[in-house]
C-alpha cells in the first residue's frame, strides 16, 4: 500500500513538472510609474533568443514555459526581470535609470537612442574621464580621446579657448568651428571653456551626415553635444558629493637653451674679432674683444642669471572646491553645483577666479505633462601678462621673450636682495616687475540656460518647446603708469583704456516627435519628428583710451589729458529661421534607415539667397542580429553603416552682402562718412556634402573595432577675393572656391582583462585628414599668396608654407646658400626665391592611446594625445639665433654656436663669423625657421584610491571617499625648438604663451 502511495506522489509530481514546463501564451502590458505606455519595449525569455517588443499600447503576446523569467528592458529605464510563475496576464511598471546614461546617445531634436541603434558617427566621452582634472578647460581634456576630433590648445594664458576641428579644415573665410550644444543649446568656445567640467555628464561628439545634417548650416563643421547632469526620479535618497583639489604648475623647458654667460662672452668676443677683421677663431683675438665688450658694457662676468628660471613660475597653485547635491521623488528630479577656482599662471601676473552655479530640474508634472529647467551662472576674473599674443608689443622686457634675449650677464637682484626694476647693464625694465606698471585685468559675467515644456497627449507622441539663452558680459581695462622705470627715471605719462562687450543668443526650438511599432511581432519601428527652430543673436561693444595720465594711484579714462583716437562702438545681430524633419524606420533592430530634411533661412544673404535646404539619407546593417550571426558566441557585435548629406556654413559677418557707410575721423567740426563695405548682393550659402562609410566589430565582448571612411567636399566655399588697389578695398568675400577633406577614423578598445577585483583596458584612436585645395577665384592662378610665408597652392593642403629654402653653409666658404629662381644654389638672400615645401600647420594624422587599469579601490589612468605632420615657423629663432641681434645686447641660444669653422666645415646651420658679422650677415626668414611641430605628450595620468564601503558604513555619515594623485602635460616627445609644439596653432611661435606641466592632489567625498 505504501508503495502505490509513493508511485502516485511521484507521478504526480511529474506530471507537474511536465505541465510547467510546457509553453503558454504570455501576454501583458509595460508601463511606466505613470502609467504612460511603454512603447517598443523588449521582452526577452531569460536565456533564449525568443523575444518581442510591446505595442503602441504597452501591450505583447509572447509564448514561453510556465516557469520562465520575462526580462524586459526599455531606453532609460531599470531592466526588470519577471517571473512567468504559471501566470498568463502580466501588468509590469518599469523605474527611471539614470545610472546607465551612457548607454544612450544624444543627438538633439528629440528622445535619445541606445547606443548601438544610432545610424550616424557618433562617438561618446563620459563624464568620468574629465571629472579632476587639473585644468579650467573642458576641451583640453578631450585632446586624443575622439578620432577625427583635433584639439589644440594654441596658448596656456589662463582664458585662452582652444581650437576645435572634426575632420580638418572645411573652409578658408568661413567658420571652421564646429557646432557646441549644452543640453541641446548652441553655446559658443568661450562657454565651454567656462563650463565646470565636474558638472559635466557626457559628451558626444557628432561627425557624419546623418547625424548632423539636421542641425543644418550650423553643422557643417561637425557638432559637440555637451550633456549635464541631473537628478533621479523615483528615489529618495540625496547624492552630496564634495571634491576639492589642490594643483602646481611650471613651465616645460623648450629645447631651445639660451647661452650662459660664458657661452654668450665667448661667442661676442669672436664676432667682434670677426667685425674688426681679425682672426675670430684665434682664442686669443676672440679673448681680447671678449674683454673689450665686458669693459665697455660694465658687465660682471660673474654674473649668470638663468632668466627663464626667475621669469617663469616654478609651482604656481591652483585651488578648486566643487560641491553638488543630486536627488529627486518620484515625480522631480534635481541637480544643484556650486564651483570656486583660483589659478596663477607660469608667467607674472597671470590669474584667473571664476565661480560657477548650476542648477538643473525637472519634473512629471501629471502623466502627460513634464517641465524642466537648466540654468548655469558664472563669474569670472583674470589679469594677463604683457605678450604678443593678448595685443602687446614684441618688447625684451615681454616676460616670455625676456627668458630667450636678456643677457645671463644681467643681474635680477641688486645687492639689497630686492628685485632691480630698471636692468642697467642691458637697458630694460625688469620683465618680473613690468606687469606692476602694465596691467591688462577683465571681468566677465555669463548665463546659459534652458527652460522647456514637453506634452504626451496621446500615446507615443511627444511636443516639446525649448527656449535657450546664451550670454555674456566682458570688461577688459588696461593701465600703463606713468611710474613706469626708465633709464633716467620714470616715464611720467601713462595711458589707460576700456573695453566692454554683450553678446547673447536666443534659441527658441519646437518639436514633435511620434514613436510608434507595428507588425506581427511587433518588429517594425518608426520615429518620426518634425521641428521649427529661430535664432536671434545680438552682441554690442564699446572701447576708448586716453594718454597723457600723469597719475600713478588712478589710471584710468578719466585722467588721461587727450583721447587715442576716436572712441569706437559696433552693434550687429543676425537671425535664423528653420524648419527640419526626420523619419527613422528599423525592423527587428537589424536595419535601419533614416532620413533628414532641414531649411534654414539667414538674415546673413540677401532675400533672395536667404534660404537653403539641406538633406542626409542614412542605413545601418546589424549584421549581429541575423540568425546565422545571433548565437555567434566569437562575433558580439558586427554592423556595416554608410550615409550621405549636405551640409551649409554661414559663419561670415553679419552684413557682408550689405552695402553700407561708417563714420570716420570728424571734418571741420563734421562727421564724415565713407563707404565702408560695398557689399557682395549675391553672396550665397557654402555648400558642403559629406559621404561616410564605416564598420564595427566586437569579438568576445572585450574587443571593439570601429573604422570609417569619410569624404567632405566643400563647394561655393566663401573666400575674400583680391581686388585692386585702385577700388580701395583689398579684398570682397563670394562663393568661388572648393576644398576637399578626405581621411578614414580607427577606434580600438580592448577590456584586457575583468575580474571581481581587476580590470585593465586598453583604448587608442587614429585619424588621417587629407586636405585639398581643389578651386580658387577666377583669373587666379594655381599658387596664389596668402599671408606671410603661406600660399593657396590648387591640389595641396590649405594653408601651405612657402619660404626661401635653406641649402646649407657653403663647406668651401662659410656662406649661407639658398634655392634661387632657376633651382641653382645662391649665398645672396636677395636672389632666393620662395619654394613651396608642401608642409601644413594643421596636422594630418592626430590621435591618442590610454590604459585603465583597476585593482578593488585602486585606479590608475593614463591618457596620451599625438599629432604628426605639422609645421611651425619658429620666429623666436629671427631674435635669439641672429649674429645681428646679438650685436646690439640680446642674448642668442646655444645652437647658434652650430657655425662653420676652418677645421669644421660640414652639415652647419649657421655661417662663418667673418659672414656673421658684416652689415646684413644675420639670420634671414628662412626655411630653418620651418620647424616639425609633431608631438607625442602625455596628456594625462591620475592614479587614485577608493577606500572600501565597509569602512564609509562605519562613519554613519561618509557615504565614500576617493584620494588621488594625477599630472597633465608630464611628459612631452618632440623635435620641435620652441617652447610648446601645441602653440603651432598660431602659424608663428614668438612670445606665445606655452601650455604648462601641472600635477594634482585631491579629495572626493560622497555623503
Amino acid at each position: 500500500m505504501m508503495r502505490k502511495i509513493v508511485l502516485s506522489l511521484i507521478a504526480s509530481l511529474g506530471l507537474c513538472s511536465l505541465a510547467l514546463a510546457q509553453n503558454k501564451q504570455v501576454s501583458g502590458t509595460v508601463t511606466d510609474a505613470d502609467g504612460m505606455a511603454a512603447i517598443g519595449a523588449s521582452v526577452v525569455v531569460d536565456g533564449t533568443t525568443v523575444g518581442t517588443t510591446t505595442n503602441t499600447e504597452g501591450k505583447f503576446t509572447i509564448t514561453a514555459p510556465a516557469d520562465a523569467t520575462l526580462v524586459v528592458t526599455y531606453l532609460g529605464y531599470e531592466t526588470q526581470k519577471v517571473p512567468v510563475a504559471g501566470r498568463t496576464a502580466l501588468q509590469i511598471t518599469l523605474q527611471e535609470d539614470t545610472t546607465n546614461i551612457e548607454d544612450v546617445v544624444v543627438l538633439g531634436y528629440g528622445s535619445g537612442r541606445k547606443v548601438g541603434t544610432v545610424i550616424g558617427s557618433v562617438d561618446q566621452v563620459k563624464g568620468d574621464k574629465l571629472e579632476n582634472r587639473p585644468s579650467n578647460n573642458v576641451a583640453d581634456a578631450l585632446q586624443g580621446q575622439v578620432a577625427g576630433l583635433s584639439i589644440m590648445t594654441g596658448s596656456g594664458e589662463l582664458t585662452t579657448t582652444s581650437t576645435i576641428r572634426i575632420h580638418g579644415v572645411g573652409s578658408i573665410s568661413a567658420s571652421t568651428a564646429p557646432l557646441i550644444l549644452l543640453d541641446g543649446a548652441p553655446i559658443s568656445s568661450t562657454t565651454l571653456l567656462s563650463l565646470n567640467q565636474n558638472d559635466i555628464e557626457s559628451i558626444n561628439v557628432l561627425k557624419d551626415a546623418s547625424a548632423t545634417s539636421i542641425y543644418g548650416s550650423r553643422a557643417a563643421n561637425g557638432v559637440i553635444y555637451v550633456t549635464t547632469k541631473r537628478g533621479r526620479r523615483g528615489s529618495d535618497d540625496v547624492d552630496v558629493t564634495l571634491r576639492t583639489q589642490y594643483s602646481m604648475s611650471s613651465a616645460i623647458k623648450p629645447r631651445l637653451k639660451a647661452m650662459n654667460t660664458e657661452d654668450y662672452l665667448y661667442y661676442m668676443g669672436a664676432l667682434i674679432a670677426a667685425q674688426n677683421g681679425l682672426d675670430p677663431y684665434d682664442s686669443d683675438n676672440v679673448l681680447d674683444a671678449r674683454n673689450f665688450f665686458v669693459n665697455q658694457r660694465g658687465i660682471d662676468p660673474s654674473v649668470n642669471t638663468n632668466w627663464f628660471d626667475e621669469v617663469l613660475e616654478k609651482n604656481a597653485p591652483m585651488y578648486q572646491v566643487d560641491l553638488s547635491v543630486a536627488g529627486g521623488s518620484q515625480k522631480t528630479s534635481y541637480f544643484f553645483s556650486g564651483n570656486y577656482l583660483d589659478q596663477t599662471g607660469i608667467l607674472p601676473n597671470s590669474q584667473l577666479s571664476r565661480y560657477n552655479f548650476r542648477a538643473n530640474v525637472d519634473t512629471k508634472v501629471n502623466k502627460w505633462l513634464k517641465m524642466g529647467v537648466n540654468l548655469g551662472i558664472g563669474y569670472q576674473t583674470a589679469s594677463q601678462t604683457s605678450s604678443v599674443s593678448n595685443g602687446g608689443r614684441l618688447i625684451a622686457n615681454n616676460p616670455l621673450f625676456s627668458t630667450l634675449v636678456i643677457p645671463s650677464y644681467q643681474p635680477c637682484y641688486g645687492a639689497d636682495g630686492e628685485v632691480l626694476e630698471w636692468l642697467s647693464v642691458f637697458g630694460s625694465q625688469n620683465p618680473l616687475i613690468v606687469t606692476k606698471y602694465d596691467s591688462n585685468k577683465q571681468n566677465q559675467i555669463y548665463l546659459n540656460g534652458t527652460g522647456f515644456v514637453e506634452l504626451t497627449p496621446v500615446r507615443g507622441l511627444t511636443l516639446r518647446s525649448q527656449l535657450s539663452a546664451s550670454a555674456f558680459d566682458h570688461r577688459s581695462s588696461s593701465a600703463y603708469s606713468p611710474a613706469m622705470p626708465q633709464v633716467n627715471g620714470p616715464e611720467g605719462i601713462g595711458n589707460a583704456a576700456e573695453l566692454f562687450q554683450r553678446s547673447y543668443t536666443w534659441t527658441w526650438t519646437n518639436t514633435a516627435e511620434y514613436k510608434t511599432a507595428f507588425g506581427q511581432d511587433r518588429n517594425h519601428h518608426f520615429t518620426a519628428l518634425i521641428g521649427e527652430e529661430t535664432i536671434y543673436t545680438g552682441a554690442d561693444s564699446f572701447s576708448a583710451a586716453v594718454r597723457g595720465v600723469t597719475s600713478t594711484e588712478f589710471i584710468n579714462l578719466n585722467m588721461g589729458v587727450e583721447s587715442s583716437g576716436l572712441p569706437s562702438y559696433s552693434k550687429s545681430q543676425f537671425a535664423s529661421n528653420s524648419v527640419f524633419g526626420r523619419v527613422e524606420y528599423d525592423y527587428a533592430n537589424k536595419y535601419f534607415f533614416d532620413v533628414a530634411l532641414r531649411n534654414d533661412a539667414s538674415s546673413r544673404f540677401a532675400k533672395d539667397d536667404r534660404n537653403a535646404l539641406f538633406w542626409s539619407v542614412g542605413a545601418m546593417w546589424n549584421i549581429k542580429n541575423e540568425a546565422f550571426l545571433k548565437d555567434n558566441t566569437t562575433i558580439s557585435d558586427l554592423s556595416l553603416r554608410a550615409s550621405y548629406g549636405t551640409q551649409g556654413n554661414s559663419g561670415i559677418a553679419d552684413y557682408a552682402f550689405y552695402q553700407y557707410l561708417a563714420p570716420g575721423y570728424p571734418y571741420d567740426g563734421q562727421t564724415v562718412w565713407a563707404l565702408a563695405n560695398p557689399g557682395t548682393p549675391n553672396l550665397q550659402w557654402e555648400k558642403q556634402g559629406l559621404l561616410t562609410i564605416g564598420a564595427n566589430i566586437e569579438l568576445w565582448s572585450k574587443l571593439s573595432l570601429e573604422v570609417q571612411y569619410y569624404r567632405r567636399q566643400t563647394t561655393d566655399m566663401l573666400m575674400d577675393i583680391p581686388q585692386a588697389p585702385s577700388s580701395g578695398f583689398t579684398s570682397l568675400p563670394g562663393n568661388v572656391g572648393g576644398m576637399r577633406n578626405s581621411g578614414i577614423d580607427v577606434t580600438l578598445n580592448y577590456d584586457i582583462y575583468a575580474s571581481r577585483d581587476w580590470f585593465v583596458n586598453f583604448r587608442a584612436t587614429f585619424n588621417y585628414n587629407k586636405n585639398k585645395l581643389t578651386k580658387l577665384w577666377p583669373g587666379a592662378g594655381d599658387e596664389v599668396p596668402y599671408g606671410d610665408f603661406m600660399y593657396f597652392v590648387k591640389g595641396e593642403a590649405f594653408p601651405t608654407y612657402y619660404v626661401q629654402e635653406w641649402r646649407g653653409v657653403n663647406p668651401e666658404t662659410g656662406e649661407p646658400q639658398w634655392t634661387g629662381a632657376d633651382g641653382e644654389v645662391t649665398s645672396e638672400f636677395s636672389e632666393a626665391v620662395p619654394v613651396n615645401l608642401h608642409k601644413s600647420f594643421v596636422a594630418p594624422y592626430t590621435g591618442g592611446f590610454g590604459v585603465t587599469a583597476q585593482w578593488k579601490g585602486i585606479a590608475l589612468t593614463v591618457d596620451f594625445a599625438w599629432v604628426a605632420g605639422n609645421y611651425m615657423v619658429n620666429n623666436n629663432l629671427f631674435f635669439a639665433a641672429n649674429s645681428e641681434n646679438a650685436l646690439s645686447g640680446l642674448n642668442q641660444v646655444t645652437e647658434v654656436l652650430d657655425y662653420w669653422k676652418p677645421d669644421d666645415r660640414y652639415g652647419k646651420k649657421y655661417p662663418s663669423l667673418e659672414y656673421s658679422a658684416q652689415a646684413g650677415g644675420g639670420t634671414q626668414f628662412d626655411s630653418r625657421m620651418l620647424e616639425d611641430a609633431s608631438f607625442l605628450r602625455l596628456k594625462n595620468i591620475q592614479l587614485s584610491y577608493t577606500l572600501p564601503d565597509h569602512l564609509m558604513k562605519k562613519t554613519r555619515f561618509i557615504k565614500g571617499l576617493k584620494v588621488y594623485v594625477g599630472a597633465r602635460n608630464l611628459w612631452t616627445l618632440t623635435g620641435y625648438n620652441g617652447f610648446d609644439p601645441e602653440v603651432a596653432e598660431n602659424v608663428f611661435d614668438t612670445d606665445i604663451y606655452p601650455n604648462s606641466r601641472q600635477w594634482t592632489f585631491g579629495l572626493e567625498f560622497k555623503f
